[in-house]
């Protein structure tokens, strides 16, 4: 992802066998802009990203993310 990327949230994959795909908190199917990477998280689960979302400025799990164009 890169800024200017518009994505859209989706389920992420599962972390471990047995887990089941997770869901953004309220977020599932909205659309977002990338204005910038913020930064690593601890796990590895695709970085903290800065979005904007129905014009509201937010940070989120890069795994969460599909971009679109």
């Amino acid at each position: 992802m890169k800024p200017g990327d518009l994505i859209k949230f989706v389920c992420a994959r599962p972390r471990w066998k047995g887990d089941g795909p997770r869901e953004p908190t309220g977020l599932l199917g909205k659309v977002g802009i990338v204005i910038g990477f913020s930064y690593d998280d601890a796990h590895g689960w695709g970085g903290i990203w800065d979005l904007i979302v129905e014009g509201q400025p937010t940070q989120y799990y890069g795994d969460f993310m599909e971009v679109l164009s």
